[in-house]
Protein backbone atom coordinates (compact mmCIF):
# COMPACT_ATOMS: atom_id res chain seq x y z
CA UNK A 1 0.00 0.00 0.00
CA UNK A 2 2.73 2.56 0.94
CA UNK A 3 3.78 1.79 -2.88
CA UNK A 4 0.87 2.97 -4.25
CA UNK A 5 0.74 5.91 -1.79
CA UNK A 6 4.20 6.90 -3.17
CA UNK A 7 2.64 7.04 -6.72
CA UNK A 8 -0.50 8.64 -5.77
CA UNK A 9 1.50 11.58 -4.09
CA UNK A 10 4.43 11.77 -6.80
CA UNK A 11 1.60 11.89 -9.16
CA UNK A 12 0.06 14.55 -7.24
CA UNK A 13 3.30 16.84 -7.61
CA UNK A 14 3.49 16.28 -10.97
CA UNK A 15 6.51 14.01 -10.86
CA UNK A 16 5.33 10.78 -12.52
CA UNK A 17 3.16 10.02 -15.70
CA UNK A 18 0.22 8.15 -15.33
CA UNK A 19 0.88 4.25 -14.12
CA UNK A 20 -0.19 1.09 -13.81
CA UNK A 21 1.37 -1.13 -11.01
CA UNK A 22 0.64 -4.76 -10.77
CA UNK A 23 1.32 -7.44 -8.05
CA UNK A 24 0.43 -9.96 -6.21
CA UNK A 25 0.85 -11.00 -2.09
CA UNK A 26 3.46 -12.84 0.14
CA UNK A 27 2.84 -12.93 2.84
CA UNK A 28 -0.92 -13.63 3.07
CA UNK A 29 -2.67 -10.11 3.81
CA UNK A 30 -5.95 -8.69 4.87
CA UNK A 31 -6.45 -5.06 3.92
CA UNK A 32 -9.20 -2.92 5.18
CA UNK A 33 -11.13 0.20 3.22
CA UNK A 34 -9.98 3.41 4.32
CA UNK A 35 -13.57 3.59 6.50
CA UNK A 36 -12.70 0.40 8.15
CA UNK A 37 -10.41 1.30 10.80
CA UNK A 38 -12.55 -0.20 13.65
CA UNK A 39 -12.78 -3.58 11.44
CA UNK A 40 -8.86 -3.70 11.47
CA UNK A 41 -8.37 -2.69 14.92
CA UNK A 42 -10.79 -5.73 16.19
CA UNK A 43 -9.85 -8.29 14.01
CA UNK A 44 -5.90 -7.58 13.64
CA UNK A 45 -4.89 -9.69 16.50
CA UNK A 46 -6.82 -12.59 15.17
CA UNK A 47 -5.54 -12.34 11.96
CA UNK A 48 -1.75 -12.56 13.66
CA UNK A 49 -2.59 -15.53 15.47
CA UNK A 50 -2.97 -17.27 11.90
CA UNK A 51 -0.37 -15.89 10.53
CA UNK A 52 -2.47 -13.23 8.35
CA UNK A 53 -0.65 -9.81 8.30
CA UNK A 54 -3.15 -6.66 8.17
CA UNK A 55 -3.05 -2.94 6.13
CA UNK A 56 -5.38 -0.57 5.80
CA UNK A 57 -6.01 0.95 2.16
CA UNK A 58 -5.76 4.09 0.95
CA UNK A 59 -8.91 3.52 -0.89
CA UNK A 60 -12.28 2.53 0.08
CA UNK A 61 -14.40 -0.58 -0.17
CA UNK A 62 -14.73 -3.95 1.74
CA UNK A 63 -12.57 -6.19 3.41
CA UNK A 64 -10.21 -8.33 1.21
CA UNK A 65 -8.06 -11.46 1.69
CA UNK A 66 -4.99 -11.37 -0.52
CA UNK A 67 -2.92 -14.24 -1.43
CA UNK A 68 -0.17 -15.36 -3.87
CA UNK A 69 -3.20 -16.97 -6.05
CA UNK A 70 -4.64 -13.04 -7.17
CA UNK A 71 -3.30 -10.35 -9.05
CA UNK A 72 -3.65 -7.04 -8.12
CA UNK A 73 -3.45 -3.77 -9.78
CA UNK A 74 -3.22 -0.24 -9.13
CA UNK A 75 -3.52 2.80 -11.22
CA UNK A 76 -3.04 6.61 -10.98
CA UNK A 77 -3.81 9.43 -13.46
CA UNK A 78 -5.38 12.85 -13.80
CA UNK A 79 -8.67 12.18 -12.71
CA UNK A 80 -9.43 14.70 -15.11
CA UNK A 81 -7.94 12.88 -18.06
CA UNK A 82 -10.06 13.87 -21.65
CA UNK A 83 -10.35 9.80 -21.76
CA UNK A 84 -12.27 9.22 -18.65
CA UNK A 85 -15.96 10.42 -18.22
CA UNK A 86 -16.42 12.74 -15.53
CA UNK A 87 -17.47 11.23 -11.93
CA UNK A 88 -16.07 8.70 -9.73
CA UNK A 89 -18.62 5.60 -10.98
CA UNK A 90 -18.29 6.34 -14.89
CA UNK A 91 -14.43 6.35 -14.55
CA UNK A 92 -14.90 3.54 -12.92
CA UNK A 93 -16.81 2.19 -15.49
CA UNK A 94 -14.08 2.96 -17.66
CA UNK A 95 -10.70 1.25 -16.21
CA UNK A 96 -13.48 -1.75 -15.92
CA UNK A 97 -13.43 -2.11 -19.11
CA UNK A 98 -9.63 -2.36 -19.02
CA UNK A 99 -10.08 -4.78 -17.14
CA UNK A 100 -12.68 -6.99 -18.67
CA UNK A 101 -10.74 -6.42 -22.32
CA UNK A 102 -7.97 -8.34 -20.39
CA UNK A 103 -9.74 -11.27 -18.76
CA UNK A 104 -11.59 -11.42 -21.79
CA UNK A 105 -8.60 -11.79 -23.68
CA UNK A 106 -7.61 -14.60 -21.61
CA UNK A 107 -10.57 -16.62 -22.11
CA UNK A 108 -12.50 -15.23 -18.67
CA UNK A 109 -16.27 -14.45 -19.34
CA UNK A 110 -16.33 -11.28 -17.85
CA UNK A 111 -18.84 -8.06 -18.11
CA UNK A 112 -19.36 -5.19 -15.92
CA UNK A 113 -22.59 -5.75 -13.33
CA UNK A 114 -25.45 -4.06 -14.74
CA UNK A 115 -27.95 -5.14 -12.07
CA UNK A 116 -28.67 -3.70 -9.23
CA UNK A 117 -29.40 -6.10 -5.97
CA UNK A 118 -30.10 -3.32 -3.72
CA UNK A 119 -27.70 -2.13 -0.32
CA UNK A 120 -26.38 -4.81 1.53
CA UNK A 121 -24.63 -5.06 4.22
CA UNK A 122 -21.21 -6.84 4.86
CA UNK A 123 -18.24 -5.67 5.32
CA UNK A 124 -16.17 -8.04 2.54
CA UNK A 125 -15.62 -6.95 -0.42
CA UNK A 126 -16.18 -10.34 -2.56
CA UNK A 127 -19.42 -11.07 -1.04
CA UNK A 128 -21.68 -9.65 -3.54
CA UNK A 129 -21.23 -7.59 -6.75
CA UNK A 130 -22.72 -3.79 -6.99
CA UNK A 131 -24.20 -2.61 -10.17
CA UNK A 132 -20.88 -1.46 -11.74
CA UNK A 133 -18.13 -3.97 -10.82
CA UNK A 134 -17.05 -6.85 -12.49
CA UNK A 135 -18.78 -10.44 -12.68
CA UNK A 136 -18.21 -14.11 -14.34
CA UNK A 137 -21.46 -15.96 -14.10
CA UNK A 138 -23.09 -13.03 -11.80
CA UNK A 139 -19.82 -14.11 -9.39
CA UNK A 140 -17.72 -11.14 -8.21
CA UNK A 141 -13.94 -11.75 -10.02
CA UNK A 142 -12.67 -7.95 -9.36
CA UNK A 143 -13.32 -5.90 -6.47
CA UNK A 144 -11.90 -2.13 -7.06
CA UNK A 145 -12.08 1.04 -5.07
CA UNK A 146 -10.44 4.93 -5.62
CA UNK A 147 -9.06 7.22 -4.08
CA UNK A 148 -9.13 11.33 -5.70
CA UNK A 149 -7.03 13.97 -4.62
CA UNK A 150 -6.61 17.21 -6.28
CA UNK A 151 -4.91 16.15 -9.03
CA UNK A 152 -4.98 12.21 -9.07
CA UNK A 153 -6.88 9.66 -9.00
CA UNK A 154 -5.71 6.11 -7.86
CA UNK A 155 -7.73 3.19 -8.06
CA UNK A 156 -6.63 -0.10 -6.69
CA UNK A 157 -8.69 -3.81 -7.59
CA UNK A 158 -8.05 -7.03 -6.55
CA UNK A 159 -8.98 -9.68 -9.40
CA UNK A 160 -9.61 -13.32 -7.77
CA UNK A 161 -10.05 -16.51 -10.30
CA UNK A 162 -10.51 -19.63 -9.83
CA UNK A 163 -8.85 -21.88 -10.79
CA UNK A 164 -5.96 -19.25 -10.04
CA UNK A 165 -4.58 -17.76 -13.93
CA UNK A 166 -0.82 -17.42 -13.75
CA UNK A 167 0.58 -13.67 -12.66
CA UNK A 168 2.98 -12.94 -16.23
CA UNK A 169 -0.41 -14.05 -18.15
CA UNK A 170 -2.80 -11.80 -16.78
CA UNK A 171 0.05 -9.02 -16.41
CA UNK A 172 0.48 -9.25 -19.60
CA UNK A 173 -3.45 -8.83 -20.47
CA UNK A 174 -3.70 -5.88 -17.99
CA UNK A 175 -0.49 -3.94 -19.65
CA UNK A 176 -2.48 -4.58 -23.36
CA UNK A 177 -5.95 -3.52 -22.41
CA UNK A 178 -4.95 -0.72 -19.69
CA UNK A 179 -2.72 0.65 -22.92
CA UNK A 180 -5.26 0.13 -25.05
CA UNK A 181 -8.39 1.11 -23.35
CA UNK A 182 -6.44 3.93 -21.26
CA UNK A 183 -3.25 4.89 -22.98
CA UNK A 184 -1.44 3.85 -20.19
CA UNK A 185 2.12 3.31 -21.14
CA UNK A 186 4.18 3.43 -18.23
CA UNK A 187 3.71 -0.14 -16.06
CA UNK A 188 5.04 -1.76 -12.81
CA UNK A 189 5.24 -5.31 -12.37
CA UNK A 190 6.12 -7.81 -9.18
CA UNK A 191 5.45 -10.99 -8.97
CA UNK A 192 5.13 -10.40 -5.13
CA UNK A 193 4.52 -7.66 -2.57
Amino acid sequence: MAADIKLFNDFEAGKISPTLRIYSWAPRCISFGYAQKRERERMRHEAKKSSWETVLRPTGGGIVFHSATEVTYSLVMDKDDPILPKGLIPSYKKISEAIVWALTKIGVLAEINNSSLGIRHSSLCFSYPAEYEIVCNGKKIVGSAQKRGRRALLQQGSIILEPAIDFRVMSEALIEGFTKILRINQCQRRSLL
